[in-house]
């Protein structure tokens, strides 16, 4: 089920019923924030973002919920990642992943969140690059995560998720 909310992509549904666009064929081609964002404007952005922020925190919540400890929600989490990023009903062609893995996150261990949006903070000034501030953030998590959570089956599997989107950037669509 983790994988199936993973292929709602909030940029595809925004698009068409919002601006009656669809996302893969706007911009870059791709069904995330970023995109939504430069062929939806900032409201679209926003949408978008929240949406996919959502999918994973809920999914991660309802683990939750059903008594599944951190490693069952993270274990779902990566499936939310999986779905978003090749979805069956879009012939794999999904986004990157980094709103969703946000969104997760913050629901997993929110301190790690925020340190992962504080290395953001203090990395993007140096760097004034959006993407690769963000990807040089991602690839703390896992060091982070074990710092506040002490376990390590969980930072591993977060760490492949963290390499997953690494790979997915780099990409050409």
């Amino acid at each position: 089920m983790a994988y199936i909310c993973g292929q709602i992509l909030s940029a595809h549904i925004v698009g068409k019923i919002f601006y009656q666009k669809n996302v893969f064929q706007e911009g870059s081609g791709n069904p995330g924030a970023r995109n939504a964002g430069r062929s939806f404007g900032k409201l679209g952005f926003l949408l978008v973002l929240v949406g996919d922020m959502l999918k994973a925190f809920l999914v991660c919540w309802l683990t939750d919920l059903y008594g599944f400890d951190i490693l069952g929600q993270t274990i779902a989490f990566g499936l939310v990642i999986i779905g978003h990023m090749f979805p069956f009903i879009y012939k794999f062609k999904g986004g990157k992943g980094v709103a969703s893995f946000i969104g997760g996150l913050l629901y997993i261990s929110p301190y790690t969140t925020f340190s992962f949006i504080g290395v953001f903070l203090i990395i993007f000034p140096f760097i004034k690059s959006f993407t690769k501030s963000g990807l040089i953030s991602i690839m703390t998590v896992p060091f982070f995560l074990y710092l506040f959570e002490s376990n390590i089956r969980v930072s591993m599997i977060i760490a492949i998720i963290a390499i997953m989107i690494i790979l997915r950037h780099r990409e050409k669509k």
